[in-house]
């Protein structure tokens, strides 16, 4: 059974789930690996006398080739292969050499079936030869299988040992065309499409027939499912659909073959997804280097990538700014910010902590996770175990930690490389599933990602004893004055994190005309010659 969430993603494919169907007349149409010394590709038919085809699959295995190496085609936790569709396999085939076998393997079951073999001996070289092989003596013929391998020149004898290569003379370039699954359409029962209020469900397969859907908390109504019979046209029309009464609750799709006998049932069990937590706290660090926060003030660098190490992770925007604010994973083993190949790199040379948020509504005494810092030479790094308060479930909690080198003299601090060698942070990693911990199995959210303190907050310290804003509060006008600084920019932000204001006085004084804005909390972004500082700004 597969688990997904209420999100919509794109599977791309060159064949129909369930049923093979290669032609190769699209150029981009090859297998999706090769393995022990062979090589393909797409190539125009050199033989076209016995084969019309203008495209065919080209495949070198050459003498030093493993014995047993080939090629294949394969979909990850899909059918590939629904042996119920069809046993019967036809193919083209040009050898070079005559009298060698080529074997067809079905493997990484779906349902639990053995992986199976049939071997064929291509009698002729040189020409193209029209095969069939069936797959018939499986149990029942209802297997399924994400993997179709194929092994040309296969050596049966070496099964038993002392073969390695091909062998001088004995490899070549073969070619393969037109491999197509035959199957019965009056006994097919599949739909070949399945929607949610109109969208085709995520990760959907015609050979996969229950799908969970996680829907948004708060989530009453389920959306309403449909389905379309794969041989509609040809007399299966019949797609009975029962809707799901609520949230939870499943609906169901009964489809019949045009035979009217075979029938084949689809399941959508639809959850409701567990309340999100509140926004993290605002942090009020003037001079920060942010990965992830909720201060609208800050200027996040952003995560490019996060690297789930096999956990389920997502973004959320918590406290509803428009902008990410928090990251969830759970089960697996974490994963990683990572900025390699969506540089630059994070220079945190001048930062003294590291600060992060957590929130689990689930702990147990000797929970904790840990935090790897990588730079670009990830021979070098820093590490910090944080144990977290079992007695604070359902509560953000905070950890600030002194970085290695950087004399935060915070009791708390990271092991490991110096914050000299970190000018070009590439990695940040958290790892929830540690010895001794239950957050393994929780889901955990991770909010106010960032770097503060060490000679960052130097740029403050001369700020404000330079840097006036009056009055605050106020009605309307607030002034800004420094001491002989300019002033290069002001943003303000309202709560929200929209930017209401921009100004760009370029100049050691300004005026912020708040006239316009409702009453209420706003940060101010203010730019000097100097350095910066963020500012919180009360309209009354």
């Amino acid at each position: 059974m597969k688990k997904i969430t209420f999100l919509i993603f794109l599977i791309c494919s060159a064949v129909t789930f369930g049923q093979v169907n290669y032609d190769f007349e699209n150029p981009a149409q090859v297998p999706q690996f090769a393995f022990d010394g062979v090589g393909f590709g797409n190539v125009v038919n050199p033989d076209a006398v016995n084969n019309p085809s203008a495209r065919v699959l080209e495949v070198n295995k050459p003498d030093t080739a493993q014995w047993f190496s080939g090629f294949g085609f394969e979909t990850p936790g899909l059918a590939l292969v629904d042996l119920s569709l069809g046993t019967e396999f036809t193919f083209k085939v040009w050898a070079p050499i005559a009298g060698q076998t080529v074997r067809f393997r079905l493997q990484n079951s779906i349902n639990g079936a053995p992986a199976f073999n049939v071997d064929t001996v291509i009698p002729n070289a040189g020409v193209w030869t029209d095969v069939t092989i069936d797959f018939d003596s499986q149990t029942n013929g209802t297997e399924q299988y994400a993997v179709f391998v194929i092994q040309p020149n296969y050596d049966i004898s070496c099964e038993g040992g002392g073969c390695t290569t091909v062998g001088a003379g004995n490899g070549g370039i073969w070619y393969f065309d037109d491999i197509f699954q035959s199957f019965d359409p009056s006994i097919d029962a599949s739909l070949s499409d399945l929607t949610l209020d109109g969208t085709t469900i995520a990760g959907f397969s015609p050979s996969n027939t229950t799908y969970d859907v996680e829907l948004p908390n708060g989530t009453t109504v389920p959306p309403t499912v449909a389905g379309v019979a794969t041989q509609a046209g040809n007399g299966s029309s019949n797609v009975d659909v029962i809707q799901a009464g609520g949230v939870p609750g499943t609906a169901t799709l009964d489809v019949t073959a045009p035979d009217g006998t075979t029938t084949r049932l689809y399941t959508v069990n639809f959850t409701e997804a567990a309340a999100l937590p509140p926004a993290a706290p605002v942090p009020t660090e003037t001079n920060v280097v942010s990965i992830l926060t909720n201060n609208p003030a800050y200027s996040d660098r952003g995560i490019p990538f996060f690297e789930a190490f096999g956990s389920t992770t997502a973004f959320y925007d918590l406290d509803n700014s428009g902008t990410d604010d928090a990251l969830s994973f759970q089960g697996g083993n974490g994963g990683q910010v990572n900025y390699f190949g969506n540089e630059p790199f994070v220079d945190i040379t001048a930062a003294g902590i590291f600060h992060i948020d957590f929130y689990c509504e689930n702990l147990d005494a000797g929970d904790n996770f840990r935090v790897v810092l990588l730079p670009q030479n990830t021979g070098l790094n820093m590490e910090f175990r944080i144990t977290v308060d079992e007695t604070q479930p359902g509560t953000w909690q905070s950890f600030d930690i002194g970085l290695a080198g950087a004399g935060s003299g915070l009791p708390d601090e990271f092991t490991g490389a110096d914050i000299s060698n970190f000018g070009d942070l590439a990695l940040i990693q958290i790892f929830p599933a540690e010895a001794g911990s239950t957050l393994g199995s929780e889901l955990v959210y991770v909010s106010n990602i960032y770097f503060s303190g060490g000679t960052l907050s130097r740029t403050d310290v001369n700020l404000n004893s330079e840097f006036n804003v009056y009055p605050n509060p106020s009605q309307n006008i607030w002034n800004v004055k420094t001491n002989g600084q300019t002033i290069n920019s002001i943003q303000i932000f309202d709560i929200q994190g929209r930017q209401a204001i921009n100004l760009n006085p370029n100049a050691s004084e300004a005026t912020i005309d708040g006239s316009s804005l409702p009453a209420g909390l706003y940060f101010a972004t203010i730019n000097t010659s100097e350095g910066s500082k963020s500012v919180k700004l009360i309209k009354q």
